[in-house]
């Protein structure tokens, strides 16, 4: 009892901080990750992949999707973005959740040109697999309309026979629901594994 009132000041600083400890590491370490909001519903769709089969934003619900808008003849940021969730693909190959809970989605703006033989050899030039990943195909202004309502921006260059488009890869959750839009130009930020954190937090 003595050693308690000698040492009461001592005692009271440490539990002090021992609570303080406690509070910090629950707030800052052990605090768990917001939850990501809803942006919008994802407006829907309903193309052919390169085998022929019809894939729909409703047939694959119940997965987390990430969808890219791209084509193949891309003089820049197409080839290096489908590199980058090629990573990304492998990474949630390893964790067991790719095609299970997670697909991946590619929208080519340019059908005309990208037969499904061109866009099979762009994938394997990127090295990518076909696992877990829709290679889509549409009628060209209905893929571009279906584009700008991702809030993707697109123009066509008629002159050059190109397009100019913004480079968004989309989050979308089991519900169809826009979930957030990453750069995939800004390649300090989103890595793969920034990609496979942002899936995470939905599965």
């Amino acid at each position: 009892m003595s050693f308690i009132r000698k040492h009461s000041c001592k005692l009271a600083v440490l539990a002090l901080c021992a609570a303080m400890g406690i509070y910090l590491l629950f707030t800052y370490v052990w605090k768990p990750a917001e939850p990501l909001p809803i942006v919008q519903a994802a407006p829907s769709f309903e193309m052919t992949d390169i085998d022929g089969n019809t894939v729909s934003l409703d047939s694959t619900n119940g997965k987390v999707r990430l969808v890219y808008f791209y084509f193949a003849n891309c003089p820049d940021v197409c080839p290096p973005t489908t590199y980058l969730l090629g990573e990304a693909q492998e990474k949630l190959r390893e964790e067991g959740s790719l095609g299970k809970d997670v697909e991946l989605i590619s929208i080519t703006f340019d059908p005309e040109r990208d037969t499904p033989e061109v866009i099979r050899e762009f994938a394997i030039n990127m090295e990518v697999e076909f696992d877990g990943w829709h290679f889509l195909r549409g009628e060209e202004e209905a893929t571009i309309q279906l584009a700008r309502d991702f809030e993707v921006a697109v123009v066509k260059d008629e002159k050059n026979n190109t397009f100019i488009h913004s480079n968004a890869i989309m989050l979308l959750d089991q519900d169809g629901q826009i979930r957030m839009w990453m750069n995939g130009s800004d390649l300090e930020v989103v890595t793969p594994e920034y990609i496979v954190k942002q899936v995470n937090r939905l599965l």
